[in-house]
């Protein structure tokens, strides 16, 4: 005999009950008791199981939130990480050869939702600095809005991922005039503060033939706080994909640097071009970059081809760099011969092996490098 409607629904009542206070074991237990005894069917026990396994995901998804609702690993919430540890053997004497922590980098970043999005970029390496901290609205695909600290559309291999680099070192012609180690206005990482527009349009089978990005920028870095003249530099970059993964592309760079002895403003523009392509194992790049620093012009290139040997493991690399720090000046020139092998021994650890043969046009300096970098992002 079945009991009253009303004791069967205290009874269910006090199963819901306990389900909040008690073991998840203890729980499945007292259903099944009840299951033989005639009180539940199992349809309804079921029913129980599954509502309490809804609370308890519930539960933990709130334990990871903060505040403000955001979840870990969320699309609003995401932190990788990028670690280089590299090894430098110099040929040059009086050089010590060295260990060195080439970057230690951790990023944020996320989608608010489907028009804002941002990133926080850091490098711990040495001198903590801010690399990246933007914010981007789109509009559409082919209108886009970013406003903050982050890369200067100039130099293909500039705007290419630290982690993502065929070679351990940029070229010699990116260094100096992409805002990075040897230009006149110091080491930027390539980056600045300021305002752009970028996006792609006209799609053909599943892609997008143009992409483009105007910027304007203090042209005085990044991590800074403030310009250091009133100048304000303008940057754009074009490119095209006329087939699938080629893509061609022109930049510009117009602007004044506050720098020299002692410091003035002076010009500080830049042009160029460059080219990718990717087939099967095989990817062939190159760039040419001018650049006007105050009366001096300079120019540079180069050209690097690499091949997967072992797909997605062992890839071999080369490349010819190029580099006039002046144009008026003779036998200051010099050219770079690189080789390379990437092991990758999965898709987050990467050891790289690099050889540069370095010449001179003038006097010849002995100062070969051979270097070696593991990788680990995360």
């Amino acid at each position: 005999m079945k009991l009253p409607y009303v004791i069967r629904t205290v009874l269910l009542l006090s199963i819901l009950f306990s389900a909040l206070i008690s073991k998840a074991q203890q729980n499945d237990d007292l259903l099944n008791v009840l299951i033989k005894k005639g009180v539940l069917t199992q349809q309804e026990a079921d029913s129980i199981r599954s509502d309490q396994a809804v609370k308890e995901q519930a539960k933990k998804d709130k334990e990871k939130q903060n505040q403000h609702g955001i979840t870990i690993g969320s699309r609003a919430l995401q932190i990788s990480g990028l670690v280089q540890t590299e090894y430098e053997g110099f040929q040059q004497t009086g050089v010590n050869n060295t260990f060195l922590l080439h970057r230690a980098r951790l990023d944020v970043k996320g989608d608010i939702d489907d028009n804002w999005n941002y990133e926080v970029y850091t490098e711990f390496a040495g001198t903590t600095k801010l690399l990246d901290a933007y914010t981007t609205y789109k509009i559409a695909d082919f209108l886009k809005f970013t406003a903050g600290q982050f890369k200067v559309p100039y130099s293909l291999e500039s705007l290419i991922a630290d982690s993502q680099l065929d070679f351990i070192d940029r070229s010699q012609v990116v260094n100096a005039l992409a805002g990075r180690s040897t230009d006149v206005i110091g080491n930027q990482n390539g980056r600045d503060i300021g305002i752009q527009i970028n996006g792609s349009f006209v799609k053909i089978d599943g892609r997008y033939l143009f992409d483009y990005t105007l910027g304007v920028f203090n042209g005085a870095g990044y991590d800074v706080t403030t310009d250091n003249n009133g100048h304000k530099d303008f940057a754009g970059r074009f490119s095209v994909h006329p087939i699938t993964d080629l893509t061609v592309s022109a930049d510009f760079y117009n602007g004044q640097g506050n720098y020299g002895t002692p410091a003035k403003n002076q010009k500080r523009d830049r042009g160029g071009f460059d080219a990718r392509y990717v087939i099967g194992g095989l990817g062939l790049q190159a760039e040419y970059d001018y650049g006007t620093d105050g009366i001096i012009k300079r120019k540079g290139w180069y050209g690097q081809a690499t091949y997967f040997v072992i797909p997605s493991r062992l890839q071999l690399a080369a490349k010819y760099d190029n580099y006039d720090p002046n144009e008026v000046s003779t036998n200051v020139t010099t050219n770079y011969y690189t080789g390379g092998v990437n092991y990758f021994f999965n898709n987050w650890a990467r050891l790289a092996i690099n050889y540069v043969d370095r010449r001179e046009e003038g006097t010849q300096i002995k100062n070969n490098l051979f270097e070696t970098q593991l990788q680990l992002t995360f």
